[in-house]
């Protein structure tokens, strides 16, 4: 038994219609406007999703980082399953059950989080609440920021600055 992400719902964006789907390995590029920067992909449609709720599912992180890896055809070799299969269980470590979580610029969060300071995979962010949060309010507030080139681009994190 695992801790693991599960989509909660199709609210604001979700472009993934499975019935039960789960949480793919962020896969996030040089563009994190177009979603991959604040969006959650399925693991079997590989289609996006906004909101993840905290589910015990029976599988280990080895189990599902293989799955999701071999879904998507790329390199299933011990070692990254491993590397990956160990960011899980220290990512999930600090949520609980029922939690709902979203996804921002390399970092899996509570929905309800607030005063974030965080240097992401592509920008630094200071927010005093997530934009997704805003979103199960008011939809638009999720495009209007995290959807827009500029939001990004004016908090660009120097290359020489980013950690791998």
């Amino acid at each position: 038994m695992a801790k693991y992400l599960e989509k909660a719902n199709n609210e604001t964006l979700s472009f993934c219609q499975c019935e039960r789907a789960l949480a793919s390995i962020p896969g996030q590029l040089d563009c994190p406007w177009c979603g991959c920067g604040y969006l959650i992909a399925c693991t079997y449609c590989r289609k996006a999703f906004t909101y993840a709720r905290v589910v015990e599912i029976d599988l280990s992180y080895v189990e599902i980082v293989t799955a999701d890896l071999k879904r998507g055809g790329y390199d299933t070799a011990t070692g990254v399953v491993q590397s990956h299969a160990d960011w899980l269980a220290h990512v999930m470590k600090d949520f609980e059950i029922g939690d709902l979580v979203v996804y921002l610029d390399g970092f899996f969060l509570r929905a309800e989080a607030d005063n974030l300071e965080l240097d992401g995979l592509f920008a630094t962010h200071s927010l005093a609440r997530l934009p997704h949060h805003d979103a199960l309010i008011e939809p638009a507030a999720l495009l209007a920021t995290l959807g827009n080139v500029e939001y990004w681009l004016s908090r660009e994190r120097p290359i020489c600055e980013i950690d791998n």
